[in-house]
């Protein structure tokens, strides 16, 4: 075979063999990748989009001192004396109902006049159920309580309704607090107009016995004595009477 024959054979093999391969894949349907080009992530822009602007809260309303509760026109009313700044905005009574109590208050924006200086001024208030025997509670903490002819401002220890009986423990308990005992004392003895209590004013300190006489919105100290008897305390109120003292030994 001539030398120009053998290149044209081997390239017609060479094609032959190419085809018969080609066949295959597309035969046997055996999947081939293709070479993309790959994804571009879009364009991101620095900086952020502005928000709408923020809007300042108001401010907070404010609470005016009630000085005084007044009888309303019907067992569901009263009415309110406050001091409230002249220049006060948008004043407003606040009510909140309890099965034993009512809270109430005069509530307001502080304004920014020139002359804000307090002015009394009455608020009506309106209460769902009858106000009955509850206290009305104002300031925070000032119980007030409806008698049968006006509104009172209640003791922090007797409440809205004292004790009839002066010799009871609430009563005494309010002369220790004006004593400004720390610990609770002994009763040595008591009637309605007379009192001996020893007092317990600080810790690891001797008792004192001081004698009281009703003033009529409480007991009010007379005497003092260090000994038992009758003595000491006659001598500082000789009206006391001596079927009080005269059996008692002294303070310990």
């Amino acid at each position: 075979m001539s030398r120009s024959i053998r290149p044209v054979l081997w390239t017609f093999g060479t094609l032959a063999v190419g085809g018969l391969v080609f066949w295959l894949v597309l035969a046997l349907n055996i999947p081939y990748r293709s070479t993309a080009s790959p994804e571009t992530a879009p364009a991101t822009t620095s900086g952020t989009t502005p928000g709408p602007p923020l809007m300042s809260a108001p401010p907070a309303d404010m609470s005016a001192w009630v000085t005084d509760i007044r009888l309303g026109p019907d067992d569901h009313s009263a009415v309110l004396r406050v001091d409230l700044p002249a220049c006060a905005v948008e004043p407003h009574t606040q009510i909140t109902e309890a099965a034993d109590r009512i809270g109430a208050g005069v509530l307001f924006q502080p304004g920014n006049g020139p002359d804000c200086k307090q002015v009394p001024t009455d608020f009506p208030m309106k209460t769902a159920a009858s106000i009955g025997k509850r206290p009305v509670i104002v300031n925070a903490g000032d119980a007030w309580g409806l008698t049968s002819t006006d509104w009172k401002k209640c003791d922090k220890i007797l409440g809205c309704e004292p004790p009839t009986d002066h010799c009871d423990a609430a009563w005494v308990a309010q002369a220790e607090f004006s004593a400004e005992a720390e610990y609770p004392g002994t009763t040595r003895a008591c009637d309605q107009n007379w009192l001996i209590h020893d007092l317990q004013r600080h810790s690891g300190q001797a008792p004192t016995r001081v004698v009281y006489r009703w003033a009529g919105n409480g007991w009010m100290s007379v005497a003092s004595a260090k000994g038992g008897g009758c003595g000491e305390i006659l001598a500082a109120e000789p009206a006391f009477p001596t079927h009080l003292c005269q059996n008692l030994t002294p303070s310990s």
